[in-house]
């Protein structure tokens, strides 16, 4: 299942600045930018997880990141895309049907997200 961490305001995941920080946090992590002006996507991305290995992609706007993996990785996933945003922006994790839905902000922990996307599938 597809998930998605999407910010309210463009332009708030630069692909240069998320890129840098992905590596750095996951040095495990691969990455790719895509240099295709007329594809959506600015980069792609797997990072290997305690459960399964992530993989996604920035949009080109720096607006949301849509990723797939086991869940409890992608909690943690969004989690950290959280903390790249300014302290007081608010995110949402969504799954690609919206059965599952949850705004993020500093506060929100893997339980919650948990407990949001229960029985969501």
């Amino acid at each position: 299942m597809n998930y998605f961490f999407i910010t309210q305001r463009p332009g708030l995941l630069p692909a240069p600045h998320f890129l840098q920080a992905l590596c750095s946090h996951w040095p495990q992590a691969q990455a790719e930018e895509i240099h295709n002006p007329a594809d959506i996507h600015a980069l792609e991305f797997s990072i290997p997880l305690a459960h399964s290995r992530v993989y996604g992609s920035l949009t080109r706007g720096g607006d949301s990141v849509v990723f797939v993996g086991d869940l409890r990785d992608c909690a943690e996933f969004a989690l950290w895309c959280q903390t790249l945003l300014p302290r007081e922006e608010v995110a949402t994790f969504c799954d690609e049907s919206m059965s599952g839905t949850l705004e993020l902000d500093g506060g929100t922990t893997s339980a919650d997200i948990l407990r949001a996307f229960e029985g969501a599938s």
